[in-house]
């Protein structure tokens, strides 16, 4: 698991070019050209602090295997892109133009890195697991697989989860019907190297007492 900041921290919607930072540093390291896994992580995490002026401090493994991003070498490569702007839908929160931004560019940039790519934009949870589902039979014939959330979150009781837009209100009661765990997120990368979930919304706790 990649996430964008730390425990308790909110994400930015927008840096100077639009979008999540995040995903502005996504998208400058794969155009990088091919690089190792342990040096897209550290590019990453660089071009992530860099790009929200320090306020995003990536959290990643510490232990990463052997691998190496590159769009020419032979093998299979799956990237599912996770993405709700719109919460028009729910109670007291605002939807995210720079994770609309994101919908675009994001998936571009894995498909120009050699991913075969789907997105998936402003679903409900039962469509979410259903495209989940597609993409856990889809990379059990890849080489590696990445699975990109973008969109608000929470995380509550030391879980992270990814919230649909139309979450009834500002209460914990619904995680289980209107959002999405990051852990069963990450279940459905079934490729044979590598399997990366790159999370890029907040950590925040909004539930605390609820």
């Amino acid at each position: 698991m990649y996430y964008a900041g730390q425990p308790g921290r909110l994400t930015q919607d927008r840096d100077r070019l639009g979008g999540n930072p995040f995903a502005s540093a996504l998208v400058e390291v794969l155009k990088s050209g091919p690089v190792t896994l342990e040096d897209f992580t550290a590019r990453l995490s660089a071009a992530n602090a860099r790009r929200s002026g320090g306020w995003q401090q990536m959290q990643f493994p510490k232990k990463l295997p052997y691998w190496k991003m590159d769009a020419s070498a032979p093998g299979k490569r799956v990237a599912l892109v996770l993405i709700n702007a719109d919460y028009s839908k729910t109670d007291g929160v605002y939807s995210l133009p720079g994770a609309a931004f994101d919908a675009q560019r994001v998936p571009e940039a894995l498909t120009a890195a050699g991913f075969e790519t789907t997105l998936v934009l402003d679903v409900n949870a039962e469509a979410a697991r259903e495209k989940l589902a597609e993409f856990a039979k889809l990379s059990e014939g890849a080489e590696a697989s990445v699975i990109y959330v973008g969109g608000h979150g929470v995380q509550h009781k030391r879980i992270v989860y990814w919230m649909m837009g139309d979450y009834p209100e500002q209460n914990s009661k619904w995680l289980g019907t209107h959002a999405i765990s990051l852990d069963e997120i990450g279940r459905a990368g079934h490729a044979r190297e590598v399997n990366l979930v790159l999370y890029a919304s907040c950590r925040d706790d909004p539930f605390s007492g609820k």
